[in-house]
Formats: C-alpha cells, structure tokens, sequence
C-alpha cells in the first residue's frame, strides 16, 4: 500500500513537470543554436547572366569566365555572402534575360543608355569609355584613288577656289584702272578680263611677269601690295594644301566619325553603338558579335566597324593583331554597370559593395591593370 502510494506520487510529480509536446518542440525551434540552424535557409544562389566581351569578360581554357566585369561582379558577390552562377547569353539574349527576370544580373560590358534604363535597373557605373572606330590596316585606298580623293578633297578645292577668286578680284581691280590708259595690255572687254587675271597670276608666282604691266598711278599702287601680298598668301597656299594633302594620303577611307556616312559601317546587333549610328542616320550592317563583324572588316565585306573603343583594343591587341587599326578618337561618352532586373532588392547591396571596392585605388589597379593597363585605375 505504502509502495503504490509512493509509485502514484512520483508519476503525478513527473507529469506535473514535464512540458506538453508542442510546447517542447517551440522550445527547440527557438533555442539558440540548434533551433537557428534548422530554420535558416541555405546561402542565397542565383543566376546571372553574362555575355563574352573581352576585355571585360572572357572566357579561359577551362571554361573560366574572368576580366574587368566578371572579376569586379566576383569580389562583389564574395563581400555580399552571395553564391551565383553564370549562364552565357549573347547580347540580345542577356537584355531579354535580364528584363524578364530570368537573371538576377547581366554582366558585361553594358552600356548604360535611356532605352536600357528605361526597361531595366543598372549599377553605379564602373567605367567611362565611348564608341570607337575600326578600320582593316590595310584600308588604304589604291594610288590614284589616294590621288583623286587628296586632289577633289572638299578642303583641297576651297583652298585652289580662293586662290582663283582672289586672282580674278585682283585681276578685275587692276584692269578697271588700266584698260582705258594701257589698252595695249589691258584690252577692253571680257579678253581684258583674261588679262588682268594673267597679270595678277604671273606677278604672284614671279613667272612670266612683264607680259603686261599697269603705267597708271592707281594701277602701281595695287600692284605693289599685291607682289607683297603675294608672298604670304602663296607660302599660306602651298602650306595648306600640303597639309591637306598629306591627312588624305595617310587617313584611309575613314578618319573619324564624319567619314560613317559615306562607307560600309558594322555595328553589333542592338548595341549602343547601333543606337547612336542608327540616329544619326548613318546606314549599318548589323552583325551578332564584335567578332564577327572584326571579320568581316578584315574581309573586306564592310569598311569600319564602330563598337567599345576598349573592347576593339583588346581585340587588336589579341585575335585581330596586325589586321585592325583603332583610329585613336572616340565618340558618344558611354558608361558601363551591371543590369538587374526592375526593382531588383540586388542592386542596393551591389552598389554599396561596389563603390567600398571601388573607392580603394590598389584595389582599381588589380582590377583594371591586367586588362586595360594601369592607367584605366585612375
């Protein structure tokens, strides 16, 4: 009796103290440790889509992505906690991509424009460049076309069509006051005309002079200032148009930008290089990458092709060595950042991350250096 008294108390005691099974299993979720443990996710794993743009992204022997963009995005990523994985697009791929949702980033060498802003967000940029132009090395036109061009240039004519008007005002001027007192070398009429012109010629270049002569006082007076006149204007003439010449021997079909309007021109297929062309209505042949196009320059399909002027400095430097030229001016300052999609809670953390690296000038050595040279750091 005494013994099933003792055994009934110590059950009630244990089933006084012991939690009811729910209570207990809250208790696990929340002790610290083992209870955060189970509750929280995984690290975060997303996809970012990228696009082959050397210098900026490249791919190695192993299928490695590195470059200016990729190693930036991968130091970025590192400082965020952030796991990714790439997935290669080509340029209207990785725009679509990135617009859908389908990434949840774009990294390349993308160019920050309204159209694009307009249907995407972007980083902080990380680079200022412009559009460049590439011409084949050998774009130089045969001889007589050189010769042609040089003589028929638009700079060329208006020095020779100055020259002549200004031989016929002379000549005009001289024969108004002579014809009537020195007929016999200022005819009268429109053969007088021809004369004063002759005259105002020979006494320029200091050949033939004396054929015709003015006896009037006025007639002298003009003539003196013309011989010392003639002096500086002929030695400005020669000076010019030697100028004018040589930049048309050397410059090629294409010099700068102006000259897109009259050659074959290869963009890539909706970059920004096809958007500022495309308003400034120049005709394009539109192409699927900057190799491709660099190809057909060097083929002879197209005459220059306008893309990132640092990107077709990689390309001359690497796999278009001695087939390309980069004429050394650029147009249409652009920016490059990353793409996120639209109200993507990525580009916060990105940005901030972002400009701590960025801020560090060692930092922008190591990161540009490789790949665009030291410079590029600062």
């Amino acid at each position: 009796m005494r013994l099933a008294a003792f055994v009934f108390a110590w059950l009630a005691l244990a089933a006084a103290l012991a939690p009811p099974p729910a209570l207990a299993a809250s208790a696990v979720l929340d002790a610290p440790g083992a209870g955060t443990a189970v509750a929280a996710p995984g690290p975060r794993r997303v996809a970012v889509g990228v696009l082959v743009a050397p210098p900026f992204v490249a791919r190695d022997g192993q299928g490695n992505f590195h470059g200016v963009a990729m190693d930036l995005w991968r130091d970025v990523a590192l400082d965020m906690g952030l796991s990714w994985q790439a997935v290669e697009y080509d340029l209207d791929g990785l725009l679509a991509a990135v617009q859908s949702g389908a990434v949840a980033a774009g990294v390349s060498a993308l160019s920050i424009t309204p159209e694009r802003e307009s249907a995407m967000d972007f980083s902080q940029p990380y680079y200022y460049t412009g559009l460049g132009i590439a011409v084949a090395a050998k774009d130089r036109a045969p001889l007589a076309d050189t010769v042609l061009r040089a003589v028929f240039s638009p700079r060329v004519l208006f020095y020779i069509l100055s020259l002549l008007g200004l031989l016929l005002l002379v000549g005009t001027i001289v024969w108004a006051l002579e014809h009537r007192r020195n007929p016999g070398h200022f005819r009268p009429g429109h053969k007088g005309l021809g004369d004063g012109l002759w005259w105002s010629a020979v006494t320029m270049t200091s050949v033939g002079y004396g054929d015709a002569t003015p006896k009037t006082l006025a007639g002298r007076a003009v003539a003196l200032v013309w011989m010392f006149a003639s002096v500086a204007l002929l030695a400005s003439f020669t000076a010019g148009i030697t100028s004018s010449l040589t930049v048309e021997s050397m410059g090629g079909l294409v010099r700068d930008a102006e000259d897109l309007h009259k050659v074959r021109t290869g963009v890539v297929r909706d970059s920004s290089a096809e958007e500022e062309l495309v308003a400034g209505h120049v005709g394009v042949l539109p192409f699927a990458s900057a190799e491709e196009g660099l190809r057909a320059l060097v083929g002879g399909e197209i005459d220059a092709f306008v893309h990132d002027q640092p990107l077709l400095h990689y390309y001359r430097h690497h796999a278009f060595l001695g087939k390309i030229r980069v004429l050394s001016a650029f147009f249409d300052p652009q920016l490059y950042g990353f793409a996120f999609p639209r109200g993507s809670d990525l580009r916060k953390a990105v940005n901030v991350a972002m400009l701590r690296r960025m801020e560090d000038h060692d930092y922008r050595i190591r990161l540009f250096g490789p790949y665009l040279g030291r410079a590029a750091a600062r």
